[in-house]
Parts: C-alpha cells; sequence; structure tokens
C-alpha cells in the first residue's frame, strides 16, 4: 500500500539528490524525471553527448554494486528504475555510490 505516494516522495528524494550531484559535475547536463523514473544526461562541454562518460559512470556503479542502465539515442543517458517500494536509506545508498562513480571517472 502506498506506492503512489512513495513513488512521489523517493522521486523527489531521487531529483534533489542528483542535482546536487549535478552541481558538482558539469558533464551532467540534464536530470529530469517523474516519479521514480530518472535519467541523467551526460554532455560534453560544447553540449554534444558525453555517451562514453555515461558507459564509464554506469560501470563504476556496477563495480559498486549499484545497477544502472544507458539509453537513450546517443546511448549518453543513465535511467533510474528503482522498485516503486524502495526506501529513504536504499535512496540515499544510491546516490552516494553514484556520486562516488562520478568522482572517481572524474579524475
Amino acid at each position: 500500500e502506498g506506492l503512489v505516494e512513495n513513488a512521489a516522495q523517493q522521486g523527489a528524494r531521487l531529483l534533489k539528490g542528483l542535482r546536487e550531484i549535478q552541481a558538482e559535475h558539469p558533464v551532467i547536463g540534464d536530470v529530469r524525471g517523474r516519479g521514480l523514473m530518472v535519467g541523467v544526461e551526460f554532455t560534453a562541454p560544447d553540449g554534444r553527448p558525453a555517451a562514453e562518460t555515461a558507459t564509464r559512470v554506469q560501470a563504476e556503479c556496477l563495480r559498486r554494486n549499484l545497477l544502472l542502465l544507458t539509453c537513450g539515442a546517443y546511448g549518453n543517458v543513465i535511467r533510474w528504475i528503482p522498485p516503486l517500494v524502495v526506501a529513504a536509506d536504499q535512496i540515499d545508498d544510491a546516490l552516494a555510490i553514484f556520486n562516488e562513480a562520478m568522482a572517481s571517472v572524474g579524475k
């Protein structure tokens, strides 16, 4: 029960956290989504799609046991689709892993 409400609450938490990470990493061109379906778009400084960066971040997340997929016409978007029953602490853990992966790729 309460799946719709949980999706709205945890989706807002996820978007907020990803936007905070975006502020630290200019390669993230956009964070967008609705509820728990969220996309993080990677772009080069000139605005072109940065598919290689998205792939590297996705691989670093997987290495840390966070399963995310790349998608989009150019393969430069990382898709977040956690289950509707996801808890706040799980969102926070996932955001921490994503932030670590971003820092690792940025080196």
